[in-house]
């Protein structure tokens, strides 16, 4: 396994590997391209983070002495719900489709979106989230995907989740046709490279099988979302706007 191509949005500080701003990628974007909105898992289960705590805990002792990775600190661990503008596909105002002679053009010089644009988002994004109810989600299982992510997987206990995504494609039709569908708390990322041991492996694969067995039907609700304008690659650091699901049963 190598990591490489992931690394190339990771730079050193001092001893240790950290996400690029966006600002610093190769073609710069603005504070303001990358918009998502998320379930942040600190607020949705203090018990599934401390358990979640453990596994990176095991899993990077488990590693060779030096083997490069990134590890994200708990309170920015979360669950992607929606994308309206990604860093590979930046998109100025996901309300319209993006007009055919923007498609050929790359992510970073595309325009930025107006302040309209952003407000008229955002407050659908709280219209939306806050006609849903909680939304309620449960382990699956653990793995360590071929990117090199270490992954604690979920399900839609009784879609939920599914069904504000569906209310939310179809708010916003100009929106990256390319979604996060698995439901996953991306834990901590591989950056070496150099190729991993089948002993390594084995040893990975049987602190992710371990971990599966303890998780497994954990469950968590979570009734409040956050909106984003990320300002470092897949970190949910940046402005932040916390968003409340109706608590109240909803009129059939």
């Amino acid at each position: 396994m190598f990591y490489l191509f992931a690394r190339q949005r990771y730079s050193h500080q001092g001893c240790e590997l950290v996400p690029l701003p966006y600002a610093k990628f190769p073609i710069s974007l603005g504070s303001n391209t990358v918009r998502l909105i998320v379930i942040p898992l600190a607020k949705a289960s203090a018990q599934l983070v401390e358990a979640v705590s453990a596994l990176s805990c095991d899993f990077q002792q488990a590693l060779r002495s030096g083997t490069e990775l990134y590890v994200n600190e708990p309170e920015r661990w979360h669950i992607t719900v929606f994308h309206t503008s990604k860093y590979d596909d930046a998109r100025p105002n996901p309300l319209k489709p993006l007009a055919p002679d923007l498609q050929q053009t790359q992510s970073g010089h595309r325009a930025p979106p107006s302040g309209d644009a952003l407000h008229q988002e955002h407050q659908i994004m709280q219209k939306l989230v806050g006609q849903n109810q909680p939304i309620n989600l449960e382990v699956h299982r653990v793995l360590l995907a071929d990117s090199g992510t270490l992954l604690v997987c979920l399900i839609d206990r009784d879609g939920s989740l599914n069904h504000l995504r569906e209310q939310l494609t179809r708010a916003f039709p100009g929106a990256p046709a390319r979604q996060t569908q698995i439901m996953h708390v991306s834990v901590l990322r591989l950056l070496t490279a150099q190729q991993l041991s089948i002993q390594e492996r084995q040893r990975l694969q049987a602190i992710c099988d371990d971990y599966t067995v303890k998780l497994k039907g954990m469950q968590i609700t979570a009734t409040e979302l956050w909106y984003i304008y990320e300002t470092i690659f897949a970190n949910i650091e940046g402005k932040v706007h916390a968003m409340q699901t109706c608590i109240e049963p909803q009129p059939a």
